[in-house]
């Protein structure tokens, strides 16, 4: 019997660098946005930071990566937010 959970992959750019980032589809985004941040060494102003669409449509912290609408394969923006005053 397989127990493994399922794991999907998206891409994630950051200042002309590029990491593939394992996540599971109900994890939440803002759990995927650390990991980038981690990945891509991140320390300054942290919290200014989001993730985006392609199309520029950031996505909510709070929502799980299926509601946001991401797909595996997906490739995602790591960049700074136009408006964000704090973490939650």
């Amino acid at each position: 019997m397989d127990t493994a959970v399922k794991r999907d992959t998206v891409t994630i750019t950051y200042n002309g660098n590029d990491n593939i980032i394992d996540y599971r589809p109900d994890e939440k985004v803002r759990a995927v946005l650390d990991q980038a941040l981690a990945e891509f060494h991140v320390t300054s102003n942290p919290h200014l930071m989001g993730l985006f669409t392609e199309g520029n449509v950031e996505l909510p912290d709070g929502s799980t990566m299926s509601e946001a609408g991401v797909k595996p394969g997906e490739l995602l923006i790591l960049r700074q937010s136009a408006v964000r005053g704090g973490r939650d």
